[in-house]
Formats: structure tokens, sequence, C-alpha cells
């Protein structure tokens, strides 16, 4: 435990002095404000707006955050080559990635405490009434943060920079798209037949398609801004669902880049 709290306090001094991290929260923080701007413009939902807008940003600018922070901490120990002094001490290297991904979890935290502060600021000065179930939704997000952070590692752990931001961005976009793809699959193979030109779906695409489904997060399960703005319920337990999943994931995925950083040489 000495260990993995001394790394992790390692990578998050080292993540809180990077400046462009410090861009990309005001950055968010200045959409967030824009969000004022386009209230203004909505004459009967101006409220909803405002916090339907602000969480998407902190949503958006998050994803940003966790590729910066998962990918560039570990590549820059790979690159200057600090990473065969810390991994010639006595410990294991599944130690070292997790870890460093304990201290990527603080400043990802750090930063959207921050980011919620200012929310709140805004809809308490804008008389949005700001609610406690927000945070429902903000947690959710940081949830979500945590998971991309963990597969951002994965991928970072056996390829380069710019490969692994491409590949955790299209983790992303397909964990966000992988319901709608099985639904069309769904209504494809319902109604192929009846429709003329259309072709019925083959049994091994979509046994493919399904066990892609199951390797990708879905990450909509993270996604209850439409419902926390709107006030619809969530439904008993949801948010210890999302939880119990968002976690399997993380230890997934962490799990994987430990078996993958564990066989890699860097000599």
């Amino acid at each position: 435990m000495r260990t993995l709290l001394t790394l992790a306090v390692n990578a998050f001094r080292e993540t809180v002095r990077d400046k462009i991290l410090y861009n990309l929260v005001f950055f968010g923080i200045g959409l967030i404000a824009f969000s004022l701007m386009l209230g203004e413009w909505s004459m009967f939902a101006r409220e909803k707006v405002i916090k339907d807008f602000t969480l998407a940003v902190m949503s958006v600018f998050g994803l940003f955050m966790a590729i910066f922070v998962g990918i560039g901490l570990i590549q820059k120990e790979i690159q200057r080559k600090t990473v065969l002094t810390l991994l010639a001490r006595p410990f294991p290297r599944w130690q070292f990635l997790v870890g460093k991904y304990l201290g990527l979890l603080a400043v990802l935290f750090f930063n959207v405490a921050v980011m919620s502060a200012f929310f709140y600021l805004i809809l308490w000065f804008t008389d949005s009434h700001p609610t406690l179930s927000l945070l429902k939704a903000v947690y959710l997000v940081y949830l979500e943060m945590a998971v991309i952070v963990a597969v951002a590692l994965m991928f970072s752990s056996f390829s380069t920079p710019v490969l692994s931001a491409l590949f955790t961005f299209g983790v992303y976009l397909a964990g966000h798209l992988s319901g709608d793809i099985l639904g069309h699959l769904d209504f494809l193979r319902r109604y192929a037949k009846q429709l003329p030109g259309i072709p019925d779906v083959p049994e091994w695409t979509l046994k493919t398609i399904k066990a892609a489904y199951y390797l990708i997060p879905n990450l909509e399960n993270f996604n209850i801004r439409g419902r926390v703005v709107y006030e619809l319920p969530l439904g008993d337990y949801y948010l210890l669902k999302a939880t119990i999943y968002g976690v399997w994931l993380i230890a997934l995925y962490l799990g994987a880049s430990c078996l993958i950083f564990r066989k890699r040489d860097f000599i």
C-alpha cells in the first residue's frame, strides 16, 4: 500500500504541474459559462438548456482530460526512459500501473470538482434551481472518465501516443453507439424478410457484433443527463448498478494493461 500511495502521489504531482491540463479545464469552464448565453436564447427552457449543455460539456472535456492524462503520463515515462529506473526497484510492474492510475483518478477528481463548483455557481447566480440530483450525473461522468482512463492505459501500454489516443477515442464513440447498433440489427433481423431488397443478416455477423458489444463498454449506462435535467425517475439502485458495471470495466481494462505491461521489454 505504501508503494501504491507513493506512486499515486507522484503521478498526481506530475500531472498537476502540466499546464496543458489547466488549459483544458479553463476552456471547459469557459464553455460552461457559454451555456448562459444559450440559456438566454431559450425563452421557455432556460434552466434546462443551461443544465443539459453544461453536463454535456463536462462529459466531452472529461473525455479529453481522460485521454490526455491516461496516455501522456505513461508515455512520458517510456520516452524519457525513467520507466527503467522505476521498474528496477523491488516492486512488481502491476503496482506501477495501478499506482499511476490512482494518481490520475485523483487529478480527474480535482478537475471535475472545479468544474462542478463553477457549474453550481452559475446555477445559483442565474436562479436555475441547483439541486443535489445533478451530482448523480456528475458522478457518472466521473465514473465514465475513470473507465476511459483505464482504456487509455491499456492502449498506451503497447502502442504509440497517437494510436493510443485514436483507439481510445474510437472506444468512446463505439461505447456510446453500441446500443443503437444492436437495436438496428434487431430491427433488420425482424423485418428484413418483410422488406423487399434488404438481405437477411447472417448469423455469424450477429454473433460477431454481439461479442464486440460485450467487449466494448456500454458508456450510455453512465449518461443520465436527460433524466436528471428533466427530473425523470432513474429506477431503483441505478447508481449502484452503474457503479458495479464501471468498476468491473475498470478491473477488466486495468487487468489487461497490467498483463501487457508485465511482458513488455523497454530495453
